[in-house]
């Protein structure tokens, strides 16, 4: 059994975007935004994050935004760090609340937007070199991706029997393909690669969050672990005050996702709820419906404490099966994931595996520069130099595969 690991520098091969773009990594995030189209789109929400870069980093204008190009991980990190120390805090005065407020509603632009630049870039046709990949695999075989983009789903879907239902190992409550389909009228079966998304993906949906006093919640009446996936639409379909945006390929979606059929939790006797939003010329409302609980993707986000918890047992279930994968895998091909240091996780997640096995398995890394790589499976995980094949090239569409194989 083979596994295959995604990191971003597997997305970076992709270059048949209808955006033009390649995928970003932290470091260029916001350059990569203001190249996209969404970037003048009105109803791409970034309000908060300049009000939160106004209040604590004194960028005080759109232009001075537009010039902003600090790395995603570290600013969305701050932000959460500062929410936490909010929600903790003491003190009830009007600062902390304000705070609170601030600091909660630009995490969550933050989510929104890094997901629709992900969007925009993997709307186009499938990934050539995915589904080269893809080729080389057997049923048997597992990906396991840190990605939140589509791009091997896509090529899953397009050249073995995988589908949404049951090919991510956990389990939707329903897909969306032109209509709500239920994933429980649909039986698993195990006739192509399982593909283990750790970091969610930005297809994965649940309900948008809300903080009530100091408590961060979900509003949908489900459990955490439940969520709900996006594939395909063919006509508009219902979303946060009736924008929807046409013109997305399968698994891709403009930046507001379709509501869940869902109503949500119920609000306690004596109180409802009311929204208010501002109009302008420049920001019209949709022409869909808004029916339905308004959703979010349903991804850990770039931050240095990755919250895995917030939806229940799900991320156990895929971090269990993935070191499952490892223990058992006679060859695993690393491509365009660096291991970086602030994800412990992944660190703790080969060790583990590793510890469970009586013998090692081969080891291939393909990356311009492995050096690094290289010494984590020598000194930190005791692979000798026997077991690692080292390509040192990128991935991309011409990438000779005869060199893994």
């Amino acid at each position: 059994m083979k596994v295959l690991l995604l990191g971003a520098g597997a997305s970076k091969a992709y270059s048949d975007s209808i955006s033009k773009v390649r995928m970003p990594i932290a470091k260029d995030f916001f350059q990569t935004f203001r190249k996209l189209a969404i970037s003048e789109n009105q109803w791409v929400l970034i309000g908060y994050i300049i009000n939160y870069l106004r209040e604590y980093h004194h960028i005080a204008t759109f232009d001075e935004f537009d010039k902003y190009g600090n790395d995603i991980e570290v600013i969305h990190s701050e932000i959460e760090q500062r929410l936490k120390d909010y929600l903790q805090s003491s003190e009830d005065d009007e600062n902390t609340f304000k705070g609170i407020h601030l600091c909660f509603k630009a995490y969550t632009e933050l989510i929104f937007l890094f997901s629709s630049v992900i969007n925009e870039i993997q709307n186009g046709p499938v990934s050539k070199p995915h589904v080269n990949l893809v080729k080389t695999l057997s049923i048997e075989d597992v990906i396991i991706t840190f990605n939140w983009d589509t791009l091997i789903d896509k090529a899953l879907k397009t050249e073995t029997n995988w589908d949404c239902f049951s090919g991510y190992y956990v389990k939707p409550l329903a897909v969306y393909q032109d209509q709500w389909n239920s994933a429980g009228e649909h039986p698993s079966h195990k006739d192509a690669p399982l593909l283990l998304k750790l970091h969610g993906s930005t297809n994965w949906l649940t309900s948008a969050p809300v903080v009530e006093g100091r408590n961060w919640m979900s509003i949908q009446e489900l459990s955490r672990e439940n969520f709900f996936i996006y594939e395909r639409t063919l006509k508009p379909y219902s979303t946060y005050d009736g924008r929807y945006m046409p013109g997305y390929a399968d698994f891709s979606y403009g930046y507001y996702p379709i509501n869940l059929p869902l109503k949500g939790v119920p609000l306690p006797k004596g109180y409802f709820l009311t929204r208010t939003i501002l109009r302008t010329g420049s920001n019209p409302k949709g022409e869909t419906e808004d029916v339905g609980l308004n959703s979010i993707p349903l991804i850990i986000p770039p931050v240095k404490n990755k919250q895995y918890d917030s939806f229940g047992s799900l991320f156990d279930e895929l971090w269990k099966k993935a070191e499952e994968s490892l223990t058992k895998a006679d060859e695993i091909i690393i491509i365009g994931y660096s291991f970086p240091e602030t994800d412990y996780k992944s660190d703790l997640l080969f060790r583990h595996a590793f510890s469970k096995r009586s013998d090692f398995p081969k080891i291939t890394i393909i990356d311009p520069f492995p050096e690094n790589i290289v010494d984590r499976f020598r000194f930190g995980f005791g692979i000798s130099l026997d077991n690692i094949n080292v390509v040192k090239e990128y991935f991309s569409e011409d990438f000779d595969l005869t060199k893994i194989l």
